[in-house]
């Protein structure tokens, strides 16, 4: 039984670490393929330093990490104290709510604690911009009390009690005699409560995605963004420094409590344990680092005298020095000193709606496509735009102008446009079988087909398969629509947004309607990977484009942002990186050759006369589109 006993464990350990392992071994790779050992590095480690924009990531993260888990460890600490002096049958029922938050499901925390600070910030304070760095903060401690009243309680359960009398009849204070006696007694506690804390802090995604605006973002978050393209190695180098972090950190923890174990024996004399000694040591030295880094955050925020712009984008959808291609921000930024680009990403169209509409961040520039861009003209959302401070806009090529969504030119400028087809696996799909969107349906490739994870995209599927507008405003054409989905249902492996590229890289998966571009980029990552337009059928040909919210404060410094992209040079080195068509003339020729020739990016005159656009819907339809899809999606 022993042996079977220590078998187990062995077997739990290898499972549970055997991934960091692989992770910590392709920091070190030549190679920027996982699977494939190529020789021995510390290269990645070098272009981690390198990388100013990584290090101001992790330097968020960890600024947010220290000072939540510092302000929780002494509120928890002293919120310990006061529970534990309450009468049993009390103490138990607080001790069920202050578990509670650490049961809760984190999208709830999250929602419901963007919902308090924007209700605040916009309804009560008025501020335009109600979810900042103060409220990621705050969010932070919120969730972490939970942690630290946790690991201290244990601890004021095993002290002794009449010590702390007896240090009163002694004459000391009831505040003297928590420092000089409760306080030592619990350090280890108070140490494991600080460090779970930090570590809790440090890994959140779900809540900080919810509750932090667009001038401080932390490497979870962008992190996420990342999935569009396949991870770079430094970025394992980064996650192999944060194990290491936190590994010591655990270790720490353990060596502390291996000798609170002994301190009884030191406490016959006057002397306290070494134990304690160290504790001390490391909580006040801990104390003093968080105290550094938010008065250097504070004193380095307050000096910044450069007009800040909040630039809103999809993800990856910027060319950033990577692959050899032009670090965009960057090269702005020095065309530009005196204009500074906080970047930050969304994955869709309806998760850049809800920000906005919810009031909860200022934006400078956003990137939402024809039909969201439409909507937010109807609801007053977009400033009109003073094209004198865009003179690059001379470059747009006519058949981009005046579009249906933007008819008088007064909101957009065109950043990219692309079509929607599908992608497939030509090492399991059969070439006979690629005839149309019917493929999605094909029961031939059941469990191994993606669909779009947005209403109006798979809709769209399935309007264009049964010969509908993808415009319809009829019920119900859109019922039909939502039956035809269901169907497939039992086919689709996951309904997927990003995650597309890992899966399909991979061969998790054959077939899944996406973005040409985005399929292009994949195409390049796994030849076996092919693309095409059902073009008899249709296919939605949509315009990503450039707008000022009416949010905005920083106008006159987002369109000479704008303006840059407006470049022919910027724009061809642009679209080498996110893999899309340029609206500009003269940007092709700044285009890789093997882009600007391709047709899956550019598909010729005859083939795009068959796509259509999306336009607005009325907001009724719009919520009928999204029930239906949510009654398919999670029916």
């Amino acid at each position: 039984m022993k042996r079977a006993n220590k078998i187990f464990t062995t077997l739990i350990f290898v499972f549970l670490y055997i991934p960091m392992v692989v992770l910590i071994v392709a920091s070190f790779n030549t190679g920027k393929d996982m699977a494939h050992f190529e020789g021995f590095t510390f290269q990645q480690y070098a272009r981690l330093f390198r990388d100013d924009s990584l290090l101001a990531l992790l330097g968020n993260s960890l600024i947010v990490s220290v000072l939540a888990s510092s302000i929780a460890t002494v509120f928890g600490t002293v919120a310990a104290v006061g529970i534990h002096g309450l009468n049993p049958k009390m103490r138990k029922t607080v001790m069920s709510l202050t578990n509670i938050p650490m049961t809760n499901p984190d999208i709830v925390t999250g929602v419901s604690l963007s919902l308090l600070f924007v209700f605040v910030g916009s309804r009560m304070l008025g501020q335009r911009n109600s979810l900042t760095f103060w409220t990621l903060l705050i969010a932070h401690i919120t969730f972490n009390l939970p942690y630290v009243i946790l690991n201290v309680m244990p601890k004021l359960h095993q002290m002794d009690s009449s010590l702390r009398d007896a240090a009163m009849d002694l004459g000391c204070t009831p505040v003297q005699a928590f420092f000089k006696v409760t306080l030592p007694e619990i350090m280890p506690g108070v140490a494991a409560g600080a460090i779970m804390a930090f570590t809790m802090s440090l890994d959140d995604f779900v809540i900080s995605y919810f509750v932090s605006g667009l001038d401080f973002v932390t490497l979870p978050v962008e992190i996420y963004s990342y999935t569009k393209k396949p991870i770079q190695p430094k970025v394992y180098a980064m996650f192999t420094l944060l194990f290491g972090l936190i590994f010591l950190l655990m270790v720490t923890m353990n060596l502390m409590q291996l000798r609170s174990d002994k301190k009884k024996v030191a406490q016959q004399t006057k002397v306290p344990s070494r134990g304690t000694v160290i504790a001390r040591r490391v909580i006040a030295g801990f104390v003093a680092v968080c105290l550094v880094v938010g008065c250097g955050f504070l004193f380095f925020q307050g000096r910044n005298q450069k007009v800040t712009i909040n630039v809103y984008n999809w993800g990856q959808n910027i060319a950033d020095g990577s692959d050899e291609t032009m670090d965009i921000i960057a090269a702005f930024e020095e065309a530009y000193p005196n204009i500074e680009v906080n970047y930050s990403t969304y994955d869709s169209n309806e998760v850049l709606y809800t920000k906005l509409k919810n009031g909860g961040i200022t934006v400078d520039v956003i990137i939402p496509s024809d039909y969201m861009i439409a909507r937010m003209i109807r609801e007053d959302m977009l400033l009109e735009l003073d094209f004198d401070n865009i003179p690059n806009y001379s470059f747009v090529e006519e058949n981009f102008r005046n579009t249906a969504f933007d008819p008088e030119n007064k909101y957009s400028v065109p950043y990219t446009w692309g079509t929607v087809g599908i992608l497939y696996n030509t090492k399991y799909v059969d070439e006979a079988d690629v005839t149309g969107w019917e493929l999605l349906w094909n029961e031939k490739y059941q469990d191994k087909i993606l669909m779009f994870d947005n209403s109006r995209d798979a809709f769209g599927v399935a309007q264009y398969l049964l010969g509908y507008d993808v415009n319809t405003t009829s019920e119900e054409e859109l019922r039909h629509c939502a039956q035809l989905l269901q169907e497939q249902k039992p086919l689709v492996q996951q309904y997927v947004m990003d995650q597309v590229y890992s899966t399909m890289i991979n061969g998790e998966a054959y077939i899944a309607p996406y973005y040409a571009g985005d399929c292009m980029q994949m195409m390049d990552s796994n030849p076996d990977l092919a693309f095409y337009l059902p073009e008899d059928q249709g296919f939605n040909m949509f315009i990503d484009s450039m707008c000022i919210p009416s949010c905005a404060q920083e106008k006159e410094a987002a369109e000479t942002f704008i303006n840059f992209l407006c470049d022919p040079s910027v724009s061809g080195a642009n679209m080498d990186y996110i893999c899309y068509a340029s609206p500009i003339a003269g940007a092709k020729e700044h285009m890789d050759e093997y882009l600007a020739e391709s047709d899956v990016i550019y598909p010729d005159e005859q083939i795009l006369s068959q796509g259509s656009s999306y336009s607005y819907l009325p907001e009724d339809i719009s919520r009928l589109v999204e029930k239906l899809f949510m009654e398919v999606r999670n029916g």
